[in-house]
């Protein structure tokens, strides 16, 4: 075995069960393993992602991980490929599995445990796609994106954020979001300008824009309206009061039986 794999990957004893029949200790076989976990995410979709993290604890059906990657949500299915190696003879064997846990640890990264399916190579979106609800963010402060994108992918939705404006034009080439939030302001194009660019744009016009804007003036206000913005909000603001706008121009998946009207309470936006 490689040397490296080998330093890599340390396991303990088996834990230790009462005794029983063959079949019983074997679906109660657990050992404590460390070794490097590829985790993926969202394929096919807007916010398809890759984790790269290590086990701390596995059964024959479940995998509990630990990861500086926040958003997982229970229910969210992934592709999991344990061990894994990342050398060029490796051979990794990817499997389906469905996050059933995901905890906050002392030193702030994330316990996340999942169960492990009998499919073996399989892609898998991170909910089905007549299903995913797409949010496309532009925020130049990567503290304040982190938030909305953590509340809302705990909600369900594929979250992608970037920083500037332009970006955002490049994911919309390919992509089609169910809703757009965006900086008013900007350097260079400016959230307006791009809220102007989707509206005059036949296969993008109908995506409902959500802009966050620097200053409360009215005339601030007026001009988010004139290039289309469906709701207008001052910053700093709650990421929970973005969230709630969100939620109610495009519901999250486990909503979508529910009516919801981008009309409802969107007085609450005007000034806030």
């Amino acid at each position: 075995m490689n040397s490296k794999i080998a330093d890599d990957t340390k396991a303990a004893s088996p834990a230790k069960h009462p005794v029983g029949s063959g079949a019983d200790r074997r679906k109660r076989w657990r050992i404590k393993i460390v070794a490097r976990v590829l985790i993926r995410g969202g394929i096919g979709a807007l916010d398809a992602f890759e984790d790269t993290c290590k086990s701390i604890d596995a059964t024959r059906d479940g995998l509990l991980v630990c990861t500086s990657r926040g958003g997982y949500w229970v229910g969210q299915p992934l592709q999991v490929t344990f061990p894994y190696w990342n050398v060029p003879t490796a051979i990794n064997v990817a499997r389906k599995a469905k996050v059933v846990r995901n905890s906050l640890m002392q030193d702030f990264r994330y316990a996340v445990a999942m169960q492990l399916s009998n499919g073996q190579d399989a892609d898998v979106s991170a909910v089905p796609s007549s299903k995913l609800v797409r949010v496309l963010g532009v925020e130049s402060d990567l503290v304040a994106a982190s938030q909305m994108r953590d509340l809302l992918e705990h909600d369900g939705y594929q979250v992608v954020f970037v920083s500037t404006a332009q970006d955002a034009v490049v994911v919309l080439m390919d992509e089609m979001p169910d809703v757009l939030i965006a900086e008013a302001e900007g350097i260079g194009m400016s959230g307006r300008d791009l809220c102007a660019m989707l509206k005059r744009d036949e296969r993008l016009q109908h995506i409902p824009v959500i802009l966050l804007t620097n200053s409360a003036l009215p005339s601030d206000y007026s001009a988010n309206y004139r290039v289309g913005a469906i709701v207008s909000m001052t910053k700093p603001c709650e990421p929970e009061r973005v969230q709630h706008a969100v939620h109610l121009v495009a519901p999250p998946p486990a909503a979508q039986s529910t009516v919801y009207s981008a009309r409802l309470n969107m007085a609450a936006f005007i000034r806030t």
